[in-house]
């Protein structure tokens, strides 16, 4: 008997072989929080929701999100929506990728990028 190792991309792949779309409920869960956590942002900085998701998509290592900041807060966001997170970069083909191309160095960094490219994809679908 022969074993074969799977790329974790094939794995994902062979589990959801359906494309999903922007407008899809699938991802209504990551779109209601990020929704919240900007709206919490602009309630103690001031602006509206629109400019600020504008801002966001234009420059999103200089706009930050409230609770979305540092590392560790990533990290809980990662662990609290993992199985959200992983199946949205896979549908936009990010597992495609080797760490080595992304230039990450480290499984913590890996997943810190991850979930920032997430929220990136999920605040690209609330405009």
């Amino acid at each position: 008997m022969e074993n074969k190792v799977k790329k974790y991309s094939q794995f994902i792949n062979e589990a959801d072989d359906v494309s999903v779309d922007k407008n899809s409920s699938t991802f209504d869960v990551l779109k209601d929080e990020i929704k919240s956590m900007i709206e919490n942002t602009i309630d103690k900085s001031g602006g509206e929701f629109k400019s600020f998701v504008d801002s966001f998509i234009k420059s999103p290592e200089d706009v930050k999100i409230e609770g979305l900041i540092n590392d560790d807060q990533l990290y809980d966001f990662w662990l609290k929506y993992e199985n959200e997170i992983d199946e949205l970069l896979n549908n936009n083909k990010y597992f495609d990728k080797s760490p080595k191309d992304l230039n990450i160095i480290g499984v913590y960094k890996y997943v810190i990028t991850s979930t920032q490219q997430a929220i990136e994809l999920i605040v690209k679908m609330l405009k």
